[in-house]
């Protein structure tokens, strides 16, 4: 078929710059989320950012566009499918000079599973992270529960694109049509001339404006909202001073009302030294601590260090776990010096945060 005598403007310009920049934008946001340490997540968010732009660019471009950009030139009933399928099985060569009906599944699945990944990261950023734009309105259990969906779907997608490759190496290989190139120059060959409908400029330029604009108004609203269940204030300056004294002052949303109880009732054995008070002082940073412990909070940090047991930070699964593939030396060194030491590599330690982008462990 590449010897067809007519060349065809099947993809338009702005169709083929969305196909490359979302390209782009899922493999930084794959390399980001599957293989760089946390402290990476802004490159993640950045590249989840970008593919809702596409997305919405997209969801315009496929009314507003030329003629095979749009839906409905792919839009398939799935009997079209079926007999594309069992043609394709009889050995026969059926042309489409847009998306064939196996294609278009293909297509309208990975714009599904990419809308669902920008949605549900947005509720993990939210909720989990504590950051974007609903961080104001999602709990810390939902982002948790929601990223398991999201890692799912990640995966999903990583099927998806693997099929979407081979799909595309089969068709070129059947078909004598790169379709890699014609994705780059637009065109594809065809026995007959052929007329697309022209891209409706004006409609897709009122319909960019309008959905950018109302979404990008009510994401930046939201956006600005504070984060629910973040502490704000500093650490009171009589439990700053008295803790820091001997070790960081942790921020008391760590521990959980009855840790910090037991704590504060066996300072004569405060994890193998004396650090015995004053009653009156006693009091006053034991009723501190309890009304600012971790039940008040929804952070990572409160939801997962919330239990009684065991009361050194250190000594907690979650805490093992998410510094397990840190080299036990790290601890030992001048920067760093104890595994108790938080704000050595987290620059938010103090305010109870810890977020992903504020960890850098030193270096010696």
């Amino acid at each position: 078929m590449s010897d067809l005598p007519h060349r065809v403007p099947v993809w338009d310009l702005p169709l083929r710059l969305f196909h490359w920049m979302l390209l782009t934008s899922v493999v930084a946001a794959a390399i980001s989320g599957f293989l760089l340490p946390l402290n990476w997540l802004n490159l993640h968010v950045i590249a989840g950012t970008a593919i809702i732009v596409l997305l919405l660019f997209r969801l315009v471009w496929g009314f507003t566009g030329s003629g095979f950009s749009r839906f409905s030139s792919f839009l398939f009933l799935p009997r079209t499918v079926l007999a594309h399928v069992q043609a394709l099985r009889r050995g026969e060569t059926p042309h489409y000079l847009g998306h064939n009906p196996v294609g278009s599944v293909m297509i309208f699945a990975l714009l599904t599973v990419l809308a669902l990944l920008a949605i549900t990261g947005t509720i993990v950023l939210g909720g989990a992270e504590k950051q974007g734009v609903l961080k104001a309105i999602v709990s810390y259990a939902t982002g948790s529960f929601t990223r398991e969906l999201h890692e799912l779907l990640a995966y999903g997608l990583l099927a998806l694109v693997l099929g979407h490759v081979a799909g595309i190496i089969f068709e070129s290989r059947r078909s004598g049509i790169n379709l890699a190139r014609s994705m780059v120059n637009g065109d594809k060959p065809s026995p007959v001339p052929q007329s697309i409908a022209p891209p409706r400029i004006g409609a897709a330029v009122a319909g960019v404006v309008a959905v950018f604009l109302l979404g990008g108004s009510a994401a930046y609203a939201m956006w600005r909202l504070p984060a629910a269940g973040v502490p704000h204030d500093a650490l009171a300056s009589a439990y700053a001073k008295q803790c820091g004294d001997c070790h960081i002052p942790f921020h008391p949303s760590l521990r959980g009302r009855a840790a910090w109880s037991e704590i504060m009732t066996s300072l004569d054995d405060h994890f193998g030294e004396d650090a015995s008070l004053p009653d009156a002082e006693v009091q006053q940073l034991s009723d501190y601590l309890a009304q600012n412990a971790a039940e008040r909070w929804d952070t990572r940090a409160a939801n997962v260090f919330r239990g009684p047991e065991p009361l050194r930070i250190t000594d907690t699964n979650f805490w093992k776990r998410r510094h397990a593939g840190i080299d036990a030396a790290v601890f030992q060194t001048k920067k760093v010096g104890t595994k108790s030491n938080c704000e050595a590599c987290h620059g938010d330690a103090r305010a109870g945060l810890f977020n992903a982008q504020a960890i850098n462990i030193p270096k010696e």
